[in-house]
């Protein structure tokens, strides 16, 4: 076994360096300008790249991180569901769990940061999804005005309502964050006002806050009104948020969810998992047992 995940690793490099290099070559001119281009990453999603992203741009391309999602989401998401992106940034998840519920599903998106709210506004013609939803408020475990701590452009996707400090390798911060006003809702009260009886998918990377928006799901969680669920940890926003990531996972076991994490070699659910040292990944739970 240990051979075998050795050599499904190097596989996996393998096949990222080719598509690096691919994407390289096929937009080689759009790599070179100084002026925003549209460009197709590996996963299909289309959206404008600006000239601050060209240090990113391959990593951005080839989606390498998100190839696990991606895989384990199409096995979770299906025509007509509902589906949640809390925390959706430019719609590369919208987008393709829109493909995935297709013209009968809906897709609802919540997305504060006015920059990033505005870039996925900007991106979802160009994917021509038609039923998803965008709403430009946070969710958390409250409604009403909270601050919003954000970050410049190049650095968007750590804006969080905790105050993360992301620093170099000299102990410097990278980059400051600055506090906005925002709304906010929870998905208790949203679902409410929406008639939505049920979330087949949701999605949450809010950047430290999750145990906020699992908090303020507290109805749907414990009636089990959420079928699956995927859920960033990430170390550097939980400890700026004043959480762990044994806090996420003990609000979800509160309301009968267990948490496992996806074999992107065997395609296969592994767990339970109840806390997590990993500096960052994603986790899946549900009110099923995820592993059948």
């Amino acid at each position: 076994m240990k051979l075998r995940a050795k050599l499904g690793g190097v596989a996996r490099e393998l096949r990222g360096a080719v598509a690096r290099g691919a994407l390289k070559w096929k937009y080689r001119e759009a790599l070179r300008r100084e002026e925003p281009a549209v460009v197709e990453d590996a996963l299909g999603f289309r959206f404008v790249l600006y000239p601050y992203e060209r240090p990113q741009a391959l990593a951005l391309l080839a989606r390498e991180h998100d190839r696990a999602l991606f895989q384990a989401m199409a096995r979770l998401v299906r025509p007509g569901d509902v589906v949640f992106d809390v925390g959706a940034h430019m719609g590369e998840i919208s987008v393709l769990a829109a493909r995935l519920c297709g013209p009968q599903g809906k897709v609802f998106a919540f997305e504060p940061a006015p920059e990033s709210c505005a870039r996925f506004r900007e991106n979802l013609p160009l994917n021509g999804c038609e039923n998803i939803f965008l709403q430009p408020v946070a969710v958390c475990e409250r409604t009403g005005a909270v601050t919003l701590n954000v970050f410049p452009a190049m650095y968007s996707a750590w804006s969080s309502l905790g105050r993360p400090v992301y620093a170099g390798a000299d102990g410097v911060p990278v980059a400051a964050s600055t506090p906005i006003e925002v709304a906010a809702t929870t998905l208790d009260e949203f679902c409410a006002a929406q008639g939505i009886e049920r979330i087949d998918f949701l999605k949450v990377d809010v950047e430290g806050y999750e145990h906020a928006v699992f908090a303020g799901a507290a109805r749907l969680l414990g009636e089990w009104r959420v079928d699956a669920i995927c859920f960033e940890i990430s170390q550097v926003p939980l400890k700026g948020a004043g959480r762990t990531a044994r806090d996420v996972f003990a609000t979800l076991e509160r309301a009968g969810y267990a948490a496992y994490r996806f074999d992107e070699e065997t395609g296969r659910f592994e767990g339970p998992a109840r806390d997590s040292e990993e500096l960052w990944t994603n986790y899946f739970a549900s009110w099923k047992d995820m592993r059948k």
